[in-house]
């Protein structure tokens, strides 16, 4: 009978010892990343993975079904005890980096570019009103709401105005944009008062202009800050800037209100309630995913998905060498892997949401080839950045 020789891959993830927790404190984040320095802590932070491999042969027994016939641990020490031909094959297997590793979204930034210069910069309309600013923080307010905080400057006529609401209701007042609205949205730029410093580079800089609605660099700021009485010389940071704060709002945002930390809570598993793995700020794809492919919408799932095996469909009979970028072949192969339930084990019944094991890779679908066939040639879907549904 006929065998062939496989490795077997074995992952284990324990949680890294830290000698060091109790001398010192977590540092808090002040990048908006994960997995990265000065970011939030990721899994790879927590965990490590250790890994290990074996020659296995396969063959057929007497009843047609596979079994294994012999199975030789392979590491340094017996690498070189197998013929030269299968070592060379195992180590290109095992140090193969697949799509996983290339397109696993680890980190996430606010910005995916460096920001953009103003067009509007250099021409700015300046008006000539005797608006001075004092460099008292203390004498700063909103000119609509009285507001404190959160206070953007319009380089063009001086009005210090309240920045936007943050999506959760918290921020400012909205008074500098309701300005630039109310005054013929003819003063696009300004500054947030408090981020100014002699390095003017890190100044919070924005426009409402429609066609630029962003974080922008004003390369002229220092000259149109004199203009108000503002001398960066000598400047002190007094505020967070709009990336420190989004941060800060990450970092603090009540997430166990969501979980329901603390409850005792079991996660299912089986056809149709499939995890899909989080790739890096993919949850907007994964919601979206899991209302149309999941079984939610029958006719969808009986037409991309199977129940009676995850290769049955029509949509997956495609040449190997197409599959990876035929949208109707992956979206087949989710909602397939989905209503069927056979790559997603079921999570051991002593196990909680709470508790860290349930985040555990195994227990979820990783959609990478999906993800990959939507977004590798669109500018905002082929990065991590937070997208909407």
């Amino acid at each position: 009978e006929s065998s062939a020789l496989f490795v077997r891959i074995c992952k284990k993830r324990v949680p890294k010892e830290d000698g060091d927790a109790k001398e010192e404190p977590e540092k808090a984040a002040v990048k908006l990343g994960v997995g990265v320095d000065g970011g939030f802590q990721s899994d790879q932070d927590k965990y490590e993975t250790i890994s290990t491999y074996s020659i296995v042969m396969m063959g057929k027994s007497a009843d047609g079904t596979a079994e294994v016939l012999a199975e030789m641990p392979y590491d340094d020490a017996s690498k070189n005890s197998f013929p030269m031909a299968v070592s060379q094959s195992a180590d290109a297997i095992i140090h193969h980096a697949g799509l996983a590793v290339k397109q696993d979204l680890s980190a996430w930034e606010l910005d995916d570019e460096p920001k953009p210069v103003s067009k509007y910069a250099e021409s700015l309309p300046f008006v000539d009103n005797g608006v001075k600013v004092s460099p008292n923080p203390s004498d700063w307010k909103c000119e609509k709401s009285g507001d404190t905080e959160n206070l953007w400057l319009n380089l063009s006529d001086g009005f210090i105005g309240g920045g936007r609401k943050n999506w959760d209701g918290s921020g400012g007042s909205n008074g500098a944009l309701d300005h630039f609205t109310e005054t013929g949205e003819k003063y696009p730029l300004v500054v947030k008062l408090g981020t100014i410093t002699e390095d003017i580079s890190t100044a919070d800089c924005y426009s409402y202009a429609k066609d630029e609605d962003g974080p922008v660099t004003i390369p002229n700021l220092k000259e149109l800050l004199e203009k108000r009485g503002i001398m960066v010389a000598g400047m002190q940071k007094t505020v967070k800037s709009t990336a420190e704060l989004e941060v800060e709002l990450n970092a603090t945002y009540a997430f166990d209100a969501i979980t329901e930390k603390g409850s005792h809570l079991v996660p299912a598993a089986g056809p149709g309630l499939c995890g899909l793995q989080n790739l890096g700020n993919s949850c907007y794809m994964n919601s979206v995913v899991q209302m149309l492919f999941s079984g939610t919408v029958p006719e969808l799932s009986s037409r991309y998905g199977s129940k009676d095996g995850v290769t049955n469909n029509s949509l997956l009979k495609i040449s190997p060498t197409k599959a990876a970028d035929d949208l109707l072949c992956q979206a087949s192969k989710l909602s397939s892997a989905l209503t069927s339930g056979a790559f997603c084990g079921p999570v051991p019944e002593s196990v909680e949401v709470s508790d860290p094991s349930s985040t555990d890779p195994k227990y979820r679908l990783a959609p990478r080839m999906f993800k990959h066939v939507i977004g590798h040639d669109h500018v905002d879907f082929r990065t991590g950045q937070q997208q909407d549904a």
